[in-house]
């Protein structure tokens, strides 16, 4: 079972922030970022059950009614927005009955939590509606909001909150967590190296085998390119997957990811599959090169978020891959 303390090995930012919370000292308005699967979600399930614990000794202590109620979200000082996980955007509507409640007392008298997950999908407009609540915090009340990437999120709100990058998990860690799970210490040990050190992307991939495949598919098309002349084949096999556009481009943004953090010495070497027929050419990528394909994968989300055609999106994301990385050549 993942607990806060699971977290406390994830980097010297997010141990930091688990300490001030345990010690009071918790700021208002925190941001969680970092690629997919991570575990932004769960670290901030986790910290809301620390907020709204009425356990003894160190919190969360998970078996209380208030962490057991954050967990199933039926907490009543817990505030979540009405936007169902289908919907593209947050939009400022989603947010009223928030907005409302923060005029009003705690339901049970203590602290409460609002909890914003994919931030990222909150429209301009609803971005500015929090603006007066996180300039002018009440003190009982704490904003934990999750975003994958760094864009999104206004200025104006990301200068009000305490922004904690959560990094991938050492491959040990995903190994072991999946060992628990049951799968057999091979198959953990090919999930971790697959997954990146995103601890959701292995469970995923382990329960679903047709993420497995989005995965293989991703690394066979956006990794794989030689030259522009391979844009079209690339482009024909991602041409029904309309569906899982969304999961695919962010398994790109994460693998896009891992190579720029490579390329300025900030990260480890990533791990290639069979799939992935240009992984050279991707390690020897400048990091200029590199910033200008995680870039263009972050517009092809904002553009699938406008509903512009999926084949439109791959083909132009293809091209910009085709030409920023150039075949390496020992």
């Amino acid at each position: 079972m993942i607990t806060l303390d699971s977290f406390l090995s994830q980097g010297e930012a997010v141990a930091a922030l688990i300490q001030d919370v345990r010690g009071g000292r918790a700021p208002h308005a925190m941001v969680l970022t970092g690629m997919p699967g991570v575990g932004k979600r769960t670290l901030a399930r986790l910290l809301a059950c620390a907020f709204l614990c009425r356990g003894e000794g160190v919190k969360p202590c998970l078996q209380c009614k208030g962490c057991r109620r954050v967990l199933s979200g039926s907490h009543p000082d817990l505030l979540t927005p009405s936007a169902g996980e289908k919907e593209r955007t947050v939009k400022v509507d989603h947010l009223r009955e928030i907005i409302h409640a923060l005029s009003m007392h705690a339901a049970e008298g203590g602290e409460r939590v609002v909890l914003l997950e994919n931030a990222q999908r909150m429209t301009p407009q609803a971005q500015n509606a929090l603006l007066k609540s996180l300039e002018e915090p009440d003190g009982s009340t704490r904003f934990l909001l999750t975003a994958s990437g760094d864009t999104g999120l206004l200025p104006t709100v990301r200068s009000r909150c305490r922004v904690v990058r959560v990094p991938p998990w050492p491959l040990e860690e995903v190994q072991r967590e999946l060992q628990s799970r049951g799968v057999a210490a091979d198959s953990a040990r090919e999930l971790a190296i697959l997954s990146g050190g995103s601890l959701g992307l292995a469970i995923a991939m382990q329960e679903d085998a047709d993420f497995l495949k989005l995965r293989t598919l991703c690394e066979g098309t956006f990794f794989s390119l030689r030259s522009p002349r391979d844009v079209p084949e690339a482009s024909a096999r991602l041409r029904d997957c309309r569906e899982d556009a969304d999961e695919i481009l962010s398994v790109a943004e994460q693998r896009a990811r891992e190579y720029l953090l490579y390329a300025m010495d900030a990260g480890p070497e990533p791990v290639a599959i069979a799939e992935t027929r240009c992984h050279s050419s991707w390690l020897h990528a400048s990091p200029r090169a590199l910033e200008n394909v995680l870039s263009a994968v972050i517009d092809a989300q904002r553009y699938r978020a406008s509903n512009v055609s999926w084949q439109a999106i791959a083909e132009t994301l293809l091209y910009t891959i085709s030409e920023e990385i150039v075949l390496w050549q020992p």
